[in-house]
């Protein structure tokens, strides 16, 4: 009895390790979507220096479109791109001393607050416009903790969450981070992934 059960432990053991693990990301461009409660998937876009989530018209923000990231100078540094064909302001946003492979970082500001922006921002620690929103300044954004558990997006730092903040408008949000289980209590915890709705 004892070898049976034995062999059906070896067996499970053996195709356990000869069934891969999922593959991390692809070095190619993926985008991010958000999910959480009544948020099924929505994408994750540029507004105004911001990461917003969701309907891009409902923004208010004066210069917004969809983006993709790709790994920056490493798998923890993620540079977004602008997904438009228009080339003129959008992506001239993105281009700081010519040199747009380097800019336009995924990033988390620390403004003070219970949660904070998630930004754009450059390696120099500068968002585009030094504001991540109205009267409030971005104090040196970390942009080296992003990582991956297979198709769901995790930060290096310790204990941070992932919030959408409501702005009012169905299907409109502002993508907040925080350390702290309070920010849930203000705003809606959301997981981001690489898989949109229709895929998963």
């Amino acid at each position: 009895m004892i070898s049976i059960i034995f062999a059906v432990v070896v067996a499970t053991f053996a195709v356990t390790l000869a069934h891969p693990m999922e593959k991390r990301q692809a070095n190619g461009r993926w985008s991010l979507y958000a999910y959480g409660s009544n948020i099924d998937g929505l994408p994750i876009f540029y507004a105004d220096g911001q990461a917003q989530i969701g309907n891009l018209a409902m923004s208010n923000a004066t210069t917004k479109f969809p983006i993709s990231l790709t790994f920056g100078d490493n798998q923890n540094t993620w540079v977004a791109h602008p997904d438009t064909t228009n080339t003129t302001t959008e992506s001239a946003i993105f281009t700081t001393a010519g040199v747009a492979s380097s800019t336009n970082l995924l990033g988390l500001s620390d403004t003070g607050s219970m949660a904070c922006p998630v930004i754009f921002t450059s390696p120099n620690g500068q968002a585009n416009n030094n504001t991540v929103a109205a009267n409030t300044s971005v104090s040196t954004p970390q942009t080296n903790v992003w990582t991956f558990y297979g198709k769901y997006v995790m930060c290096s730092q310790d204990n941070v969450n992932f919030y959408a903040q409501p702005t009012g408008q169905d299907g409109w949000y502002i993508l907040l981070w925080s350390a702290m289980a309070d920010a849930a209590l203000r705003n809606i915890p959301v997981t981001l992934r690489t898989i949109g709705p229709a895929s998963g």
